[in-house]
């Protein structure tokens, strides 16, 4: 498949790739494939660990002042959404519809990847958002499984008082770092609590041609006061992003938390069985996952949570070798199916394939970790039927998808409001207040750049 796009970037120099696709297992493949790449094309790759959200928008913003930018990096898109706007990332289309060919169709679940048919992705797989929780501390406690917000507030009241086997133990795990996870976990409690996370809707749902602010005050002070609540029962929120939240979740440092898709249980799994731990095995086995509760008097189908943010690659345009960054990408993922599997292999349970036929695939289901593990098999398979199957999209007009929401999405402020509450900054009217202002800016910004 690889050279049927043709490369030739232009440029000198390698490949840059900025990826946060990188721990142990995904460094031995690159290491595997880098090679095996440059001697069937000629044409050289550097890698390059980002970091994750919250910190490769700094590095590549910094190589994009430089006038330097990298061949491609990895993210959401909502991460790249004002270099797309200033027309500096690639179409990938013909990419895309060679992957397809290897993979099944692309089901990005109407996320916005471009304008029209035009698609500046390169998706790998999507992020649903859930609430996890250990099933043998709740059964050891008599817990019931969360339905509001305030039920997740008693169940972490009493882990965290429990005492004896879970002395060590916290009721729940925030982020509060001021911006990565805490953004992402904030605009899911927004959600669900039946409003815009994001703070704006359609003037009119129909003709979908104008936005405006919509934040109700109530609504967002009462999820503030629950973050608020829910923080005395946590460690040091101010200390926990993406990376953090997994390495406590594997150390059982709390019973509860928000995260995506099977991540958690896939790290779990893996560290059981780099180190062969029965302890890792249990805490794996025992990690639940169910929709994010609600706020308390909101049902489940006001739930404004509108599709999973799809996660990939981009190419830039400006950059030395751009068309030689799409042969990588042809290669890496429409040689064969078998070549598309490994790549989940590395971070298991992180990612639900964009490609339609990669779940199903005997490649996928038989992988050693799904035989050791099938607790994490089933635990994405309920994550793409039953969460984001029937709790997505369950109200037609949170479906904003457009330039200004993309670029909304990233604004660091609704990350910051959780910070500025549990650090006692800001009391949680003085948090609403200033996000508000925050918000006002920044949509005015965004409708300056994108119209809308």
């Amino acid at each position: 498949m690889a050279g049927c796009i043709g490369g030739g970037g232009g440029g000198d120099g390698d490949v840059q790739f900025l990826t946060d696709y990188y721990n142990d297992a995904w460094q031995a493949l690159w290491d595997e494939l880098e090679p095996a790449f440059e001697d069937e094309t000629d044409i050289p790759v550097t890698i390059e660990e980002a970091g994750m959200s919250g910190s490769q928008e700094s590095r590549l913003s910094q190589l994009i002042q430089a006038g330097n930018p990298p061949e491609a990096n990895s993210s959401t898109f909502d991460q790249v959404a004002n270099i797309w706007e200033t027309g500096q990332l690639e179409t990938t289309n013909d990419v895309v519809s060679s992957i397809e060919e290897v993979n099944g169709e692309l089901n990005a679940g109407g996320a916005f990847l471009g304008e029209g048919d035009e698609i500046y992705q390169i998706p790998h797989g999507v992020y649903v958002s859930n609430f996890q929780y250990r099933a043998d501390v709740y059964e050891a406690l008599g817990l019931e499984e969360p339905e509001t917000f305030s039920d997740i507030l008693e169940n972490a009241r009493a882990i965290d008082e429990a005492g004896g086997d879970y002395e060590d133990m916290r009721g729940y795990g925030l982020a509060g770092a001021p911006t990565g996870k805490s953004q992402d976990e904030m605009l899911v409690m927004l959600a669900s609590a039946g409003i815009s996370g994001i703070g704006l809707r359609w003037k009119d749902p129909e003709a979908q041609d104008e936005l405006e602010i919509w934040w109700p005050e109530d609504v967002v002070t009462e999820v503030l006061q629950f973050a608020k609540d829910i923080s005395q029962y946590s460690p040091d929120p101010t200390s926990i992003g993406w990376a953090e939240s997994l390495s406590q979740w594997v150390q059982g440092q709390y019973g509860q938390c928000y995260h995506l898709n099977a991540w958690p249980v896939g790290v779990t799994a893996q560290a059981a069985e780099a180190n062969d731990s029965d302890g890792l095995r249990f805490v794996a086995e025992n990690t639940e996952i169910i929709p994010y509760p609600m706020l308390d008097g909101v049902d489940p189908s006001e739930n404004w949570l509108s599709s999973p943010a799809p996660d990939g690659h981009h190419i830039f345009s400006n950059s030395g070798r751009p068309g030689d960054a799409k042969e990588w990408f042809e290669w890496l993922y429409a040689d064969s199916m078998e070549r598309t599997v490994s790549f989940y292999e590395t971070d298991p349970g992180r990612f639900l394939p964009t490609y339609s036929d990669v779940l199903g695939s005997d490649e996928f289901q038989n992988q050693d970790i799904f035989q050791a593990h099938p607790h994490l098999l089933e635990k994405l398979q309920y994550v793409q039927d039953e969460i984001w199957g029937n709790h997505y999209g369950s109200v037609e007009a949170a479906n904003t998808s457009s330039p200004v929401t993309l670029y909304m999405q990233r604004q660091w402020f609704y990350g910051e409001m959780i910070n500025r509450v549990i650090t006692d900054t800001n009391t949680v009217q003085e948090a609403y207040e200033w996000g508000y202002g925050q918000l006002e800016e920044a949509f005015a910004e965004a409708q300056e750049s994108f119209g809308g």
